[in-house]
């Protein structure tokens, strides 16, 4: 999902190619979205499940964030340094 996450080159992009598709043109698209972070290829039948697990992981990530700086704030920390030590353990 090349979306945020490619502003610093770490998208995460998968490319079916069609029938039509030669491997240049792969080679190609692999080089465009490589640039903004990694690329994998799978079959096109997957991709249901590439867009649910890929396209909604980091909405559980980010609630795990919110969960370890809850955390943190309990601990008697601002909330706004349990928010940044939080999403640093993260990244």
């Amino acid at each position: 999902m090349p979306n945020t996450p490619s502003a610093i080159g770490e998208a995460a992009t998968v490319m079916s190619l069609g029938g039509a598709a030669t491997e240049e043109d792969g080679e190609l698209i692999s080089k465009l979205f490589g640039s903004v972070g990694k690329v994998w290829q799978a079959d096109e039948k997957l991709f249901d499940g590439i867009t649910g697990f890929s396209g909604s992981g980091p909405a559980y990530i980010f609630l795990a964030i919110e969960a370890l700086a809850d955390g943190g704030v309990a601990a008697g920390l601002p909330r706004e340094l349990a928010l940044g030590l939080a999403s640093q353990t993260v990244s």
